[in-house]
């Protein structure tokens, strides 16, 4: 009869911690949206730019320049030359 006692407390502690433990951990879909940077417009144009600015307005992850990093994300690598040559992350 204790041992059954026992084993019942051991079995209802071990279920309540892996229940506290499991609510803690994070959705791995809201790592990801904590992960991301912030999504901004950016006007993404070289030196002339023929045509209104709308044409030219793209989202993009802000601050992100690396292809590999760009493709992690989900978005598409981009650059374009102006007075330099800037590479933006394009937000898909």
């Amino acid at each position: 009869m204790k041992k059954l006692i026992v084993l019942t407390i051991a079995v209802t502690i071990i279920a309540v911690l892996a229940f506290v433990f499991l609510s803690k951990v994070p959705k791995s879909s809201e790592v990801t949206d904590i992960e991301k940077p912030p999504i901004v417009d950016h006007f993404a144009c070289s030196d002339y730019c023929p045509g209104p600015r709308e044409k030219y307005m793209v989202k993009i992850y802000q601050g992100v320049e690396d292809e590999e990093e760009c493709r992690k994300l989900g978005g598409r690598p981009l650059s374009y030359t102006g007075w330099g040559t800037f590479k933006i992350c394009i937000a898909e």
